[in-house]
């Protein structure tokens, strides 16, 4: 309360929390540990901020700072059974054309609502700002995720670097995730509710449909007569 934020987003928070330490504690599930670590970075550095914000001194950073250096490390020192992924989320799907355009228009969607969401609460429009009072969040709360969400925006748009693509979507996710469960708890109107519901449904279709980037590479490289035959079982 002290910082300005709701009762209830304790609840959310704890939620998100006990999901991360189970994920980080568990064998394997690399890219859930992804999400996991990106997830508790995003919460301390925005504490940090938060704290920072409504003018606390050095003494109230000290918790959320360690547990930022405690995160990274964890993160750092990861054996590698806890830090390989395949950077496809569904290799069953394989590498389609609808696939690919499937992907596109969904990402693009994404990443603009993200850009321009972005801007928006970077400049504090009366739009955002009354989005934010309903729900009881801090105004400045504005700044910290409009800085996120641009970073998100182009982080899902560049090629390559697919550990960075996974906090993207992490953040995208737990953000329109948690303005679903405010919007449902505060009671706001039900455009808001839908709105961060089809969000979260295109970057959950972006993550999913992410193409196959090494095996179109080497379909690339390869003569077309290799596989223009299904090979035979034998061979």
């Amino acid at each position: 309360m002290h910082l300005g934020y709701p009762a209830y987003f304790m609840t959310i928070l704890g939620v998100w929390y006990v999901a991360a330490g189970v994920v980080v504690l568990a064998p394997r599930l690399p890219r859930l540990k992804e999400w996991a670590y990106a997830g508790l970075m995003f919460n301390y550095t925005g504490a940090a901020l938060s704290h920072r914000w409504v003018g606390d001194g050095a003494k109230a950073l000290v918790g959320p700072l360690v547990f930022v250096g405690l995160t990274a490390a964890s993160w750092a020192l990861r054996p590698q059974p806890r830090r390989g992924f395949r950077p496809n989320p569904l290799t069953i799907l394989g590498f389609t054309k609808a696939r690919i355009v499937g992907y596109w228009i969904t990402t693009v969607l994404v990443a603009t609502e993200l850009a321009a969401g972005g801007i928006w609460d970077v400049l504090q429009t009366d739009q955002v700002r009354v989005v934010v009072g309903q729900l009881d969040y801090p105004a400045y709360l504005l700044t910290i995720m409009g800085t996120w969400k641009l970073a998100g925006a182009v982080a899902l748009l560049i090629p390559g670097f697919s550990r960075v693509k996974e906090w993207a979507y992490a953040g995208a996710v737990i953000t329109y995730a948690s303005a679903i469960a405010s919007h449902a708890i505060v009671g706001t109107e039900d455009g808001d509710l839908v709105a961060a519901i089809v969000l979260l449904a295109l970057t959950v279709a972006s993550w999913a449909l992410h193409p196959p980037l090494a095996k179109r590479i080497r379909l690339r490289r390869m003569p077309r007569e290799c596989y223009a035959v299904r090979p035979t079982a034998q061979a």
